[in-house]
C-alpha cells in the first residue's frame, strides 16, 4: 500500500482537517454497514485495510482523530464485518499505532 510521508509544516492544519473529514466518512460508513450490509459485503476485506491506513496516516499529535477512528472501528467490530479485521490483529495490537506518538499520548 502507498504511504504518504508527513505533510510540510505549513500544511499540517489542512492535513489534520483532511484526515478528520476521512474519519467522519468512516463513521458514516459504519452506519451504512448496519443498514445495507448486503450491499456493502463486497467491501468486507477492504474496509479493515482502510481503517489501518487511516491509523498509519493520522498525525501523531491528533488524539481526537485516533479516538474517532477507534470508535468507528468498535462499531464495525459489532457487525459481521469484524472478520476482515482478523488478518489485521497484529497491526491493531501495536500500541504505537493505536495511541500515536504525540504529547497527548504520553502518560507523564
Amino acid at each position: 500500500a502507498l504511504r504518504a510521508g508527513p505533510p510540510p509544516p505549513k500544511m499540517r492544519l489542512q492535513y489534520a482537517d483532511f484526515m478528520a473529514a476521512q474519519v467522519k466518512t468512516l463513521s458514516f460508513l459504519t452506519y451504512l454497514l448496519r443498514a445495507f450490509a448486503d450491499v456493502m459485503r463486497n467491501y468486507q476485506d477492504s474496509i479493515p485495510q482502510c481503517v489501518i491506513q487511516l491509523l498509519h496516516a493520522a498525525p501523531p499529535e491528533s488524539t481526537a482523530i485516533r479516538k474517532d477512528i477507534l470508535v468507528a472501528t468498535r462499531h464495525i467490530l459489532a457487525t459481521d464485518f469484524r472478520t476482515g479485521f482478523f488478518a489485521q490483529i497484529d497491526v491493531l495490537l501495536d500500541e504505537g499505532l493505536l495511541i500515536g506518538g504525540g504529547a497527548g499520548a504520553s502518560s507523564r
